[in-house]
């Protein structure tokens, strides 16, 4: 699968929330998630976990840009019914790959036709902004980064506030 994305900090969360709001046409979903990072040789590997003992493994690769970037990835899915074995799941990616770090976060989702927006609340971070736009499979990158540019200048994003890389590479400098 493939999206298009921008990330950035946000100077005002009530502002941005209200565009948003506006934009998606409703409220936000609020969505807590915990992020573990594994320690991998290429690309990002993590296993998020819901209040509701729902998670995903996420794996994914992407360039550390400013602007928009396009981003490959790959979910499994566990039910909170699966919550045994993804505890075993963690247990041996831990083993074998050792933890790089943990992000917490509180997410709230908008959504804009085939982009999603994230407004999160990063544990010892502080405030962001996340557009992913879900790229068709006939879509070309060009036309998912006009989209994401688009947004970015509705939600009134200044280019000087995009950041470089994942919140783990963030808490990593602290």
């Amino acid at each position: 699968m493939r999206n298009i994305e921008i990330k950035a900090k946000v100077q005002n969360v009530e502002e941005i929330c209200k565009k948003a709001e506006e934009l998606s046409g409703g409220p936000c979903v609020v969505i807590k998630q915990d992020d573990v990072f594994y320690k991998v040789n290429d690309g990002r590997l993590k296993l998020r976990r819901f209040p509701d003992s729902s998670a995903v493994l996420v794996r994914y690769s992407r360039d550390d840009e400013g602007g928009p970037k396009l981003s490959n990835y790959d979910l499994l899915e566990f039910s909170a019914d699966d919550n045994k074995k993804c505890e075993e799941l963690d247990n041996i990616l831990q083993k074998c790959l050792g933890i790089r770090g943990r992000v917490i976060k509180e997410r709230k989702l908008y959504l804009v036709g085939q982009t999603r927006i994230h407004i999160d609340n990063v544990q010892d971070l502080g405030n962001f902004m996340e557009l992913e736009v879900v790229l068709e499979a006939e879509q070309t990158i060009e036309e998912g980064e006009a989209i994401a540019k688009d947004l970015q200048n509705k939600l009134g994003v200044k280019n000087e506030d995009l950041i470089k890389g994942a919140y783990m590479d963030l808490l990593e400098k602290l």
